[in-house]
């Protein structure tokens, strides 16, 4: 009892959604007999749940706590390090580095390598942009891909790099997909996010923090859009994020094979809930695991009914910033065999480039540069009605949105109070010029 109450005392005194997961543990609790009082200890992050068990991380002294309780565990420490041999033949973070300045090497004409920031120990959060003119700022739709930000979740950073050289290579054989989305849209992908965790094959980052339990909760008191108090890789993600126009993004993670949608943190739906179960469910049904899963219908889920997380990147990602985001389980191992990962690639490839051709499936408008900000009124018109999406305040003189297939009213208000209105037809459709941005000023 003494114990249990110490332990209470630790954790409910750590910062919102910035806890230690130090340790970590399967729970055989199918009856959920220990999740209550689990969850009721914010700073514990519980991960991975299925009929029978689930995942849960915390500071030293999780396991005993546990074990007084007389919960069923095993340490993923166990669990993950069954196959070391599998761990010795993944590159290094540095060699991650390596292969990415080789790739922008080999592509120049369509790629170009920047870091965003460096993580606790120094290492630089490489991301790798694909566009026809990709030192150039252009008017183009703007999506993303970021992996490996548990750094124990080893799959998505190397689909990322296949994935890379993959575009790179059918870019320059003429493949005409690929030529279609490099030369109309900027496409951002970073392989780490977690490389110092990755090194150590620990899900947190060289503190010991879960990055994915560290970004603003816009159902929590941690409910500001900034960046104090949060771990430098997150602050580096958010300054990102700011300098951008992100319509879509998916984060790639590992333990399961589904397609997770927000909302995470709370059970009511997101907007547009049915064009992102649309999209998850594209992606997930050419993947074997995904779509035939017996555990996830049609291989996806949605973040809350499955279990609640706060402080997700994906979250944030769609309410503060308008894009669109969704979480990919891509593998039940954590660090399957590193023979295993060509596999992976052929399972994801068809849905990895199929998601990032969906930002076309939007519109956008480029305001006049003695006016770079004001605010854009969307509805969609249905059988004659208006149905009002949303307003939207536009900066840095562009905007973008992923939206349903449908006949939309576009009112775009300056700050100098000039308004101008269009109706525009949004399909998926890559040859439109721009980019579906809209011309509304000269």
């Amino acid at each position: 009892m003494i114990l249990s109450t110490l332990f209470a005392l630790l954790i409910s005194s750590s910062f919102a959604h910035n806890g230690l997961v130090e340790e970590g543990f399967l729970v055989r609790d199918s009856n959920k007999i220990f999740l209550k009082h689990i969850q009721r200890h914010k700073d514990l992050v519980v991960d991975h749940m299925d009929k029978k068990s689930y995942e849960v991380y915390g500071p030293h002294g999780l396991g005993t706590w546990l074990e007084s309780m007389g919960a069923d565990i095993t340490d993923l420490a166990v669990i993950d390090g069954l196959d070391e041999k599998a761990a010795g033949d993944y590159p290094t973070p540095e060699e991650i580095s390596d292969q990415l300045l080789k790739l922008s090497q080999k592509f120049p004409n369509i790629m170009t390598l920047s870091s965003i920031g460096q993580t606790r120990e120094g290492r630089n959060l490489w991301v790798m942009k694909i566009s026809d003119n990709p030192t150039v700022d252009e008017v183009e739709p703007e999506v993303k891909y970021i992996a490996n930000m548990h750094g124990n979740e080893i799959v998505g950073r190397e689909l990322m790099l296949k994935l890379i050289e993959d575009i790179g290579n059918r870019y320059n054989a003429g493949d005409k997909d690929i030529i279609e989305l490099v030369d109309n849209t900027e496409v951002f992908i970073m392989p780490s996010m977690n490389p110092d965790g990755a090194l150590k094959r620990q899900r947190g980052n060289g503190a010991w923090k879960d990055l994915n339990r560290n970004f603003p909760d816009f159902s929590t008191q941690d409910n500001r859009d900034v960046p104090d108090g949060r771990e430098p890789e997150t602050k580096a993600v958010m300054a990102w994020q700011n300098s951008r126009n992100f319509s879509l993004s998916a984060n790639f993670h590992g333990g399961t094979k589904v397609v997770n949608y927000p909302w995470d943190t709370t059970r009511d739906p997101a907007p547009l809930t049915d064009l992102i179960v649309e999209l998850s469910g594209e992606y997930a049904s050419k993947v074997d695991g995904f779509f035939n899963s017996t555990e996830f219908p049609g291989g996806i889920v949605n973040g809350n009914a499955w279990y609640e997380v706060d402080g997700g990147m994906q979250d944030w990602s769609y309410y503060y910033h308008n894009d669109l985001q969704v979480t990919i389980e891509l593998s039940h191992t954590k660090w399957p065999p590193y023979s295993d990962i060509p596999q992976y690639y052929s399972e994801n490839a068809w849905s990895l480039v199929r998601f990032l051709k969906r930002i076309h499936q939007g519109l956008g408008v480029k305001l006049p540069d003695h006016s770079p900000s004001g605010k854009m009124t969307l509805y969609r018109l249905i059988n004659g009605q208006k149905q009002k999406i949303g307003d939207y305040k536009i900066s840095g003189g562009e905007f973008y949105k992923v939206l349903n297939q449908g006949v939309y009213e576009v009112i775009v208000t300056l700050d100098s109070g000039e308004t101008k209105t269009t109706r525009v037809d949004v399909n998926f459709d890559l040859l439109r010029p721009n980019g579906n941005f809209l011309s509304l000023w000269p």
